[in-house]
């Protein structure tokens, strides 16, 4: 049997393809190598992956907790404002009544110190009155007396 060029270019593609094969062979385990290759590369990636999952994990837990103390103190500074809104509604009643209180004591105290110097007026001009009376009848007794010394003589 004679060879045939079709023959000839039939082995060379056949030896152009177990060479292709060879390569890609070479280059699917270079791949698959777990220091340096594809594989290396994909373990790596999954062991980031896990450590990005459990990191996911451990911040969504303590993020709970921090929702769950936050709306705790939120409820708290609820309460606190409740109380600091009634102590301050307390002390403006209370400091209305004081200043009702003051207002009234100072009308009553005005009042009183009117009605007391009225009253000292009237005491001190009573007083003048008296004195008054006393000086004339001093005065009388005075002349009453003189008469009688001059009779006497003394």
């Amino acid at each position: 049997m004679p060879i045939q060029a079709t023959d000839i270019a039939i082995i060379l593609v056949s030896f152009a393809a177990c060479a292709y094969c060879f390569v890609l062979n070479r280059r699917l385990k270079a791949l698959q190598d777990t220091r340096d290759g594809l594989g290396a590369t994909i373990m790596a990636m999954s062991k980031s992956v896990a450590a990005m999952s459990s990191s996911t994990k451990e911040t969504r837990s303590h993020v709970g907790e921090m929702a769950a103390r936050l709306g705790t103190h939120l409820e708290d500074a609820k309460q606190t404002c409740a109380r600091l809104e009634e102590l301050k509604a307390s002390l403006e009643a209370t400091q209305k009544d004081a200043v009702d209180q003051v207002t009234a004591s100072q009308a009553e105290l005005s009042t009183m110190m009117r009605i007391i110097l009225d009253q000292s007026k009237t005491r001190i001009m009573e007083m003048n009155r008296v004195m008054q009376d006393m000086r004339e009848m001093t005065e009388a007794a005075d002349e009453d007396y003189r008469p009688l010394a001059q009779t006497t003589g003394r």
